[in-house]
């Protein structure tokens, strides 16, 4: 009997589920994984063959697919010393300038300068007191920052600089998106909720600049503002998270649903936020479905 073909759509966003260089099946749009035994692949032997010999790596290799919207150019060079004596020079494409705190966005790290270093020893801090749901299959972590140094500055203030992929983008860049665009953001806005409420944490003000996106993965980072965390039942980033969702979106394409959602108050925790937010994914949207960034 000839060998089925197996076709496995992801949960999440309806893209089609590739294997990764440690045999998982892998969305490679939105970062979910399923684990299949060999008794699993039985009737589907000529599709496990194919993906072992074809797709190994597939998504190792995505993740570091360059500028995908060619968005890094025009740079300039921001210069800093340290008080030990040495400089720093940073090539940044975007910027971010505060009275407290300067923000410079380059293709592959983010430099961060606080004004008062107590300040940036609390981002990292915060960091540092962050749990994960043991069934952390999406691996959580992986969207918050990687501090890869920090220095005092011979001006009194301290550089904190975090690595981020050359194809992830301040989601500050983007305006008058589809809902269906706006919509897998919105996903993952909730998603990263849920690990806030697991820790008990909620941003004082989380705004706009605080996140980041990768329009080719369907993945969205928090990258910026920790140093406004705290312990606390509040809950204010389902408020935030909906103005923002409301700023970046051409409402016009929105379904009704997605409108009552984002104009409605927020659950009282992000886990019921989030079932609110599916109920809308299945019934407003029509289900789980890959849509390219803006279409």
């Amino acid at each position: 009997m000839d060998s089925k073909l197996l076709n496995i759509r992801c949960d999440n966003c309806g893209a089609e589920y590739r294997i990764s260089s440690r045999g998982e099946m892998v969305c490679r749009f939105c970062g979910s994984m399923v684990y299949l035994s060999d008794k699993d692949f039985k009737a589907y032997k000529n599709t496990r063959d194919e993906m072992l010999s074809k797709d190994r790596f597939t998504n190792d290799e995505l993740a570091n697919e360059g500028d995908v919207l060619h968005l890094w150019n025009n740079s300039s060079i921001v210069r800093f010393k340290t008080d030990k004596g040495t400089s720093i020079d940073f090539e940044s494409f975007y910027s971010v300038i505060l009275s407290d705190k300067e923000t410079y966005i380059g293709d592959e790290r983010i430099a961060i300068v606080f004004s008062d270093p107590s300040v940036a020893t609390r981002f990292a801090s915060i960091l540092t007191r962050i749990a994960y749901p043991s069934a952390d299959i999406k691996d959580l972590s992986r969207f918050l920052p990687n501090i890869i140094y920090k220095s005092a500055l011979d001006d009194g203030r301290y550089l904190l600089l975090i690595s981020k992929m050359e194809n992830v983008y301040p989601l500050f860049l983007f305006d008058n998106l589809k809902a269906t665009t706006v919509a897998w953001i919105i996903s993952r806005f909730e998603n990263m909720g849920c690990l806030l409420e697991f820790n008990d944490m909620d941003f004082a003000d989380f705004v706009i600049e605080n996140a980041y996106i990768n329009p080719k993965t369907h993945e969205l980072y928090i990258l910026d503002g920790w140093e406004d965390v705290s312990f606390t039942p509040n809950r204010n980033y389902l408020k935030d998270i909906r103005k923002i969702s409301l700023d970046i979106m051409d409402k016009a394409t929105a379904p009704k649903l997605c409108m009552e959602f984002l104009n409605g108050a927020p659950k009282d925790n992000a886990y019921d936020d989030f079932g609110a937010w599916d109920n809308v994914i299945m019934n407003g949207f029509e289900g789980h479905k890959f849509h390219k960034f803006n279409q």
